[in-house]
């Protein structure tokens, strides 16, 4: 009987990972790809967040999107380089990965986890 609690003990804590590892990788969804139509600055003229045109698509959850930068945001161009948000140009092709709620006017409102330079 003590090898089938183990047994079993084993599968529940496989099974726990497995659920977690699932729900994580959720969260990296692509939120929004497509082009910067529009840049918005801060009270510093720091570029503060963009405005994000696409097709919505197989693998995206919006079409539009007010994508707000924080300090914490990744910008990165696809051969990994890091960018800084006031290199965000408009007409940029990006995809962006959201982080925590998003406010579900049109376009959508939500801060960005990460944005990846598609060009």
């Amino acid at each position: 009987m003590n090898a089938k609690k183990v047994l079993l003990t084993i599968t529940a804590i496989f099974l726990l990972f497995a659920v977690i590892a699932c729900s994580k990788s959720g969260n990296d969804r692509v939120g929004v790809r497509g082009e910067i139509r529009e840049i918005y600055l801060d009270d510093e003229e720091k570029v503060a967040a963009v405005l994000v045109e696409g097709q919505l698509e197989s693998d995206t959850d919006y079409d539009k999107a007010r994508v707000a930068i924080a300090k914490d945001t990744v910008i990165l161009k696809t051969n990994g380089q890091e960018l800084e948000p006031g290199e965000l140009k408009e007409g940029m092709k990006v995809e962006v990965v959201f982080q925590g709620p998003v406010a579900e006017s049109y376009p959508v409102q939500a801060r960005a986890k990460a944005i990846r330079v598609l060009d």
